[in-house]
């Protein structure tokens, strides 16, 4: 797997990075949470904008992810609007959403943007090419929370975030069953073996898929999100056992 340093941080080596997320709906709490992370053990705290109560205020979002940056200091700052269509709070049209993630980009704040593959579309690469011309790295996601799709089709979903020329490639899927956990984990581990282009980040939600957030390394996800006291999606594994699980398995 290769490796995409971000902040000296080097995403696909060493122990999996730890994503701490900030669901907050207020300016003031937002920036309590942030100052709260910025001493946690966990490389990565994600913004959801998309919780933000006055996301659809440019001026307020762009407010809010300059204070960010500078209390999270050297950690790494994603930046997320999930939209509703893909389990987030808020929808937005076509238009809106390519405007809030340029609007992100502009303030030269984010380490990371979240683009989320369906969402963009067509746009995709332009949106990649944009986030790489103002340093951002991107995470292009998919979501699931209704099934787990077969291996091949993961496979394929990644790869072609890859080819759009994406950082991180990120799939979350919600399995039924055991026997999807393995379907994800499959597929993380081809992408390993043999799509290495990219790091990649894989979950399998709820509690049936915790397993996959705690050995994601074994097989090839090289960032995990983990639950500070306030979870962002189904079966986030809280902070402390997250760290403990991950030092004992990369040891």
């Amino acid at each position: 797997m290769s490796c995409v340093t971000v902040r000296n941080c080097p995403i696909g080596e060493g122990r999996p990075k730890v994503i701490l997320p900030i669901v907050e709906p207020t300016e003031s709490g937002i920036l309590a949470k942030a100052r709260e992370f910025s001493t946690l053990r966990a490389e990565c705290v994600e913004w959801r904008v998309d919780w933000f109560d006055s996301c659809g205020d440019p001026g307020a979002v762009a407010r809010c992810v300059q204070k960010l940056r500078v209390i999270l200091r050297d950690k790494l700052l994603l930046v997320t609007f999930r939209t509703k269509a893909e389990g987030g709070e808020q929808p937005l049209s076509h238009k809106e959403y390519l405007d809030l993630l340029g609007l992100v980009m502009d303030t030269d704040c984010a380490d990371l943007l979240d683009v989320e593959f369906f969402t963009a579309g067509e746009d995709l690469p332009d949106l990649i090419q944009r986030a790489h011309s103002a340093g951002v790295a991107v995470v292009c996601s998919s979501h699931d929370f209704c099934k787990t799709p077969p291996c091949a089709q993961l496979v394929d979903r990644m790869v072609r975030m890859q080819q759009a020329g994406a950082d991180l490639p990120k799939v979350a899927v919600m399995p039924q069953s055991p026997a999807d956990v393995l379907e994800l984990l499959a597929a993380t581990a081809e992408m390993t073996e043999h799509h290495p282009e990219t790091p990649v980040i894989t979950m399998s939600m709820g509690a049936l898929g915790a397993v996959s957030r705690l050995a994601g390394e074994t097989f090839g996800s090289a960032m995990t999100f983990a639950n500070p006291g306030h979870a962002s999606a189904p079966g986030q594994v809280s902070l402390d056992i997250v760290n403990e699980v991950l030092n004992a398995l990369h040891l």
